[in-house]
């Protein structure tokens, strides 16, 4: 590897060490040197592109970013460090007829993100997972498990629908001032809860309930994908189940928190990630 792209590595590495801490401290122990670079540059593709809609909120730069991936997937030279990565990266890992599917499945979820968001039912929800997480699985497995024999995809899905679930679950209030509402209208009206009382930050029985049925869905996705952990390599499992475990701890924390997501931030405290990271090291997996 020569210097200039050691150094691109390095600079994607200080994206997902910046921006997400907990998938860098799980993600960091794969032991491949490539693999790990690898995936440090998916994200910062992955990262980039939502920064484009959710902090600078300018949806011509993504379509420009889009075009740039079109030139890429035709072999086009295109310019600067998630490029050189991610070239390098799907040369070790990527099959030559790969379609790369998923990168666009990730934009398209941003255009979605760039104008106001009503979700009508939950099967829009989850095809908006499918979207923004989902396709972030699907781009990572030929990296977390290389030389699999069966179809991960089903397990990309359902993360990525937790995980987005779980997202969505935390940032009620936060997304709606940004006028985003993920909760489908159908729940709402079958729990009785208008989008006045989601103006006025009402938290109440209704809420709550539509909150746990949410809830309860990302929790069966999540293990509907601990159970297929048993297909990627040992040293791809410690990491996915660390970054799953971890989130998923997320809606407890929501929970004892007494449901507060219209003006707070929940996170899982530092002492219990560690807790759940050093359980998971000692389990045989």
């Amino acid at each position: 590897m020569n210097l200039r792209l050691g150094f691109d590595y390095f600079l994607t590495e200080q994206i997902i060490k910046k921006n997400s801490a907990s998938f860098y401290a799980a993600f960091s122990t794969i032991q491949d040197k490539h693999r790990r670079q690898g995936i440090f540059s998916i994200y910062a593709f992955c990262r980039h592109v939502d920064d484009l809609i959710d902090e600078k909120k300018d949806i011509n730069q993504l379509h420009d970013y889009k075009s740039q991936l079109d030139d890429f997937v035709k072999g086009q030279p295109v310019q600067g460090f998630r490029w050189r990565t991610l070239k390098d990266t799907a040369k070790r890992f990527y099959p030559l007829d790969y379609d790369f599917q998923p990168y666009y499945e990730m934009i398209e979820g941003q255009e979605f993100d760039s104008h106001p968001v009503r979700i009508e039912t939950l099967d829009q929800l989850l095809h908006y997972c499918d979207l923004v997480a989902g396709s972030v699985g699907k781009m990572l497995l030929p990296l977390l498990a290389p030389k699999a024999t069966i179809d991960l995809t089903p397990f990309a899905i359902a993360l990525g629908r937790g995980f987005q679930l779980t997202n969505i679950l935390r940032d009620i209030g936060e997304d709606y001032r940004r006028d985003r509402v993920y909760l489908p209208k159908s729940l709402m009206n079958n729990h009785g809860y208008s989008l006045s009382d989601l103006n006025e930050s009402t938290i109440n029985p209704s809420l709550i309930a539509i909150w746990e049925e949410l809830a309860s869905l990302a929790e069966r996705y999540y293990q509907q994908a601990l159970a297929m952990l048993i297909d990627f390599p040992e040293d791809s499992r410690w990491p996915i189940k660390g970054a799953l475990l971890v989130y998923r701890a997320i809606l407890n924390v929501v929970r004892k928190n007494q449901y507060t997501v219209m003006k707070t931030k929940h996170f899982v405290p530092y002492e219990e990630k560690i807790a759940i990271l050093k359980h998971i090291k000692k389990d045989t997996l």
